[in-house]
């Protein structure tokens, strides 16, 4: 099943500074490892400003750098990536070309036993319903940039020969505390709204980021686990009703739903003069096409079977957390 975990090795996180990377430094730290993260030259280091992790300010498309980044390392766990961009080409510097730079890093300096794991996501796959969540075997079919350039780093990872161990996970929609994606739905919450946007979408699967670290971290300490794998939280999806009565027990009140065309979100946009990486993300072309789609539901029981992962929270506890967080934090 599992491993000892990192017994004091070296392992390589790039994206540490970001909401998953974070809680995923944590989980390996707790898990035996020793910690080298990358991060920008003005990035933000205060979730594990108290850990002890090592900073490298390094350029991922680099091939210099990313064999010095890689020196005495035993894994890569590749948690960066571009999930905002304007053209395709920007989502193909920031999730391909990183990943074929680290990987070409890793030939030269990863032992045989090392490993190489690849924060994917379920836009890789493309969209699932509720009635038939995504399973590893089922064909690949992206239908925005930033999914297409996600499985296409795939394929660089677990697609090759590699001297050394591979595997990538996809996370569907992530939740929880250090998150802002879903500060705008508990702040509507709190005063007693929420909002199903769109009518063709069934629902979604989704995961808080501390579980999805967790996941990350199981699988790299697996030895026998390579390939793919999606996370979820035990359970195949949640309808919008199943949502709206998460964000109840979270906001301890009556949620009430109104429905948002989309056609009135692609209006919005218009509006406020075309998408901006940094606007809501809502707003954003991929996050529309995202909407207008069955579902983004997965199965994550392969994983389950492989590492012996299990989620430990539920949407209604994993809403709960967060809204905490944001009081505390001055967001909410």
């Amino acid at each position: 099943m599992t491993a000892g975990g990192g017994e004091g090795r070296l392992v390589v996180l790039t994206g540490a500074t970001g909401f998953l990377g974070s809680h995923l430094a944590e989980a390996l730290l707790d898990d035996g490892w020793r910690v080298r993260a990358t991060c920008r030259p003005a990035g933000d280091r205060q979730w594990l400003a108290d850990r002890p992790v090592e900073w490298r300010v390094s350029d991922l498309t680099s091939a210099d750098d990313c064999r010095e980044l890689l020196r005495g390392a035993h894994t890569v766990v590749h948690c960066a990536g571009v999930v905002a961009a304007l053209d395709e080409l920007a989502y193909t510097r920031g999730n391909v070309d990183t990943t074929a730079a680290l990987l070409k890093a890793g030939a030269y300096s990863l032992p045989g036993d090392g490993a190489f794991v690849l924060v994917s996501s379920l836009a890789a796959h493309g969209p699932a319903g509720l009635d038939k969540p995504a399973v590893e075997d089922d064909p690949c079919r992206p239908i925005t940039p930033y999914g297409r350039s996600k499985l296409a780093a795939e394929h660089l990872v677990t697609g090759q020969a590699w001297p050394f161990r591979t595997a990538a996970v996809r996370p569907p929609a992530l939740s929880g505390p250090r998150d802002r994606g879903f500060l705008p739905l508990l702040h509507f919450a709190y005063r007693g709204w929420t909002a199903r946007l769109g009518k063709r979408m069934s629902g979604i699967s989704l995961v808080d980021g501390r579980d999805a670290a967790a996941a990350v971290a199981a699988v790299t300490r697996t030895p026998s686990a390579s390939g793919v794998y999606f996370v979820d939280d035990g359970r195949a999806g949640y309808t919008w009703e199943d949502l709206r009565q998460a964000l109840e027990k979270a906001v301890e009140r009556k949620v009430r739903q109104v429905d948002v065309p989309l056609g009135a979100l692609r209006l919005a946009g218009r509006l406020r003069g075309g998408w901006k990486p940094g606007q809501p993300s809502v707003l954003g072309p991929d996050r529309l096409a995202d909407l207008d789609t069955d579902g983004w539901a997965c199965d994550g029981s392969r994983l389950v079977a492989a590492t012996g992962f299990v989620a430990r929270r539920d949407a209604a506890a994993s809403f709960t957390d967060a809204l905490l967080f944001y009081r505390k934090a001055g967001w909410l």
